[in-house]
């Protein structure tokens, strides 16, 4: 059970990585798996870029869906959806160290990171966790603030200053949260990846014994941080799952949010069954254990020869029971980095981490390919999806696809293949699944009325779709100085949705696309506030094109732009129209841009 063992993570080379995240990234193409050759202690590198993607779900602590998170990946942001998904296309990823930041109040910022590919689609999942005041102390007197598990955190008097350094002695408030390195959740509650950088520079995979999280805030809301040449002391529990491997001396290392990358950085002591360390600053630090690695790809499929898609793959060191996590791509294949010259295990999972597959693999002293992996899917975690999607004529689609929605955040767009469509989905083996299908004809743009349905095990067929009578119709219409460059779903990628806004308007909408083909204008967002329903002169409140290959504007200078909306349809099936008329500023140069839009509500 996860619960009794310690994970590491499966850096991401396609995806996998050894200490302690869920990080994937899913090809979407058919192909071979690439060749990978990395030197044996490879220098980093996180300034070259590649051109990818990322596909998300951000869930709260309670594994519900969190709408309108603020996600943010390099210069290009968007907001998760009431499914609590998000997406980015045709965005530039460091090649090293792809990551995507997540903001949402009442919880600390989270954070992933992959290694990308180019051409790529990331799948990640973080789970948010929650910031709350753990405790209150005078900074003039000092003070320990204890939380739940046994973290503890102790600081010495007059140790406070304001986030400029200067000395603060009034009330410090302390968000703090320990992360359990013997939990479930430890995939998708971890920062970044647990990849560390040494002091020496060297790219290591990390084995955690456990992570710590602390924010100060001052009366009046401001960020503290520690005084220049004072320590504070905390306190990181160790699970009785992991006492027997716990080093008497562990290194220690702490977050950085500029390169999202775990830095080296002292030492931890074990005092009884807690490490006790001295920290200068605070964000999440981190015990582990580090440990080189090489490169492993796998590929795949189940009893029939189909590939295993989007399948959670886990791996584990025989050496003291850590884990890793990956997730496969659209071709079923898997490739990350994992420990050198040790005994592994491969696992594969169901959606609630059960084990379905078992078998022993490596040692392996280079980057390795494994032969093709077979899984037979026992009949109680097995549910397919089916059903027919027609066009208007009632004659079956050649050309759509079936967008399933799952319980728990889970979105998945299924190709329809002469009318029919299939989805395997490796289920609990307790409990209902429930799920909600739309059918969508790409050759007449239209689409059904969605429907619902429920599973345990077996087949559920949901019976014809008609995509037939709503217009599917997608696509972002820009003029900018009287030069058209306009994007359409399918081939491009477009996305909406709403999140909760304080103010005059209750809401905020955000727009974005992403161009699958060549064109002039390669990505467009906007945001604006509405109170869902139509109406002109709606404050436009963020817009960004990145136009040809260079030139990327943010700048409106258009005083008070506003959008007008003309139709606001319901969630799902419903549509958002609307267009705006406003000046940006292109690198030194002015220009005139105008925008059409119709995009599928979210």
């Amino acid at each position: 059970m996860l619960s009794s063992i310690k994970q590491f993570y499966l850096p991401v080379l396609l995806m996998l990585g050894f200490a302690a995240t869920v990080t994937s990234c899913q090809r979407e193409v058919e192909g071979t798996l690439p060749d990978v050759v990395v030197p044996a202690d490879p220098s980093v590198n996180d300034n070259e870029m590649v051109t990818g993607g990322v596909n998300g779900i951000v869930v709260d602590e309670n594994n519900r869906p969190v709408a309108g998170a603020t996600v943010r990946s390099g210069a290009n942001t968007t907001t998760s959806d009431r499914y609590g998904v998000f997406h980015f296309r045709n965005i530039n990823l460091s090649k090293a160290n792809g990551a995507v930041k997540v903001e949402k109040n009442g919880y600390f910022t989270g954070y992933r990171t992959f290694v990308s590919v180019a051409g790529r689609i990331n799948n990640v999942r973080i789970k948010m966790l929650p910031k709350a005041n753990s405790g209150s102390f005078a900074a003039s007197a000092g003070g320990t603030v204890n939380i739940s598990g046994g973290a503890k955190l102790v600081m010495p008097v007059n140790a406070i200053t304001d986030a400029v350094g200067m000395a603060y002695s009034g009330t410090v408030d302390v968000a703090m949260t320990w992360i359990d390195p013997s939990s479930a959740d430890l995939p998708y509650t971890v920062m970044g990846d647990l990849r560390g950088i040494t002091t020496a520079g060297a790219e290591r995979g990390l084995s955690t014994y456990g992570m710590i999280g602390v924010e100060l805030t001052g009366s009046s809301g401001q960020a503290l941080k520690i005084a220049s040449g004072k320590t504070a002391e905390l306190t990181f529990p160790v699970p009785a799952s992991l006492q027997a491997s716990a080093p008497a001396t562990i290194d220690l290392w702490h977050f950085d949010e500029a390169t999202a990358r775990w830095k080296q950085e002292g030492t931890a002591t074990k005092t009884g069954n807690n490490y006790v360390a001295q920290v200068s600053h605070f964000s999440f630090w981190n015990c582990d254990a580090p440990f080189p690695l090489v490169d492993l790809c796998m590929s795949f499929k189940d009893d029939d020869g189909g590939a295993l898609i989007n399948a959670q793959v886990r791996i584990k060191r025989t050496v003291n029971g850590t884990y890793a996590y990956g997730r496969t791509d659209s071709a079923g294949n898997l490739c990350g980095k994992v420990p050198k010259n040790e005994s592994l295990v491969l696992e594969v999972l169901d959606i609630c981490n059960t084990v379905v597959h078992s078998q022993n693999i490596g040692p392996f002293s280079a980057n390795t390919t494994l032969p093709v992996v077979t899984v037979t899917i026992p009949a109680a975690n097995s549910l397919v999806i089916t059903g027919t999607v027609t066009n208007c004529a009632s004659a079956n689609v050649t050309s759509g696809a079936a967008a399933i929605y799952l319980d728990g955040g889970h979105q998945y767009t299924v190709p329809v293949t002469n009318g029919t469509f299939s989805f395997s989905v490796m289920r609990c083996s307790s409990g209902t699944l429930n799920f909600s299908v739309l059918g969508v004809d790409y050759s007449t743009l239209q689409q059904s009325v969605p429907v619902s349905g429920s599973g345990t095990t077996g087949s559920v067929n949901v019976g014809t779709l008609q995509a037939c009578g709503t217009s599917s119709v997608q696509y972002i219409e820009l003029m900018i100085d009287g030069s058209p460059s306009n994007l359409a779903s399918p081939p491009d990628y477009l996305n909406y949705n709403d999140s909760v806004y304080t103010g005059a308007y209750s809401h905020k909408s955000w727009v974005s696309g992403y161009r699958q083909n060549a064109g002039t204008v390669s990505a467009v967002q906007f945001s604006f506030l509405n109170n869902q329903v139509t109406g002109n002169n709606l404050p436009l409140t963020l817009a960004s094109v990145s136009y040809g290959s260079s030139v990327f504007s943010n700048q409106i200078i258009t005083s008070n732009p506003t959008v007008n909306i003309t139709a606001f349809g319901p969630p799902l099936t419903g549509f958002v129209e609307g267009n705006f008329n406003i000046q940006m500023m292109f690198n030194t140069t002015p220009k005139n841009v105008v925008c059409n839009f119709r995009i599928r509500r979210n």
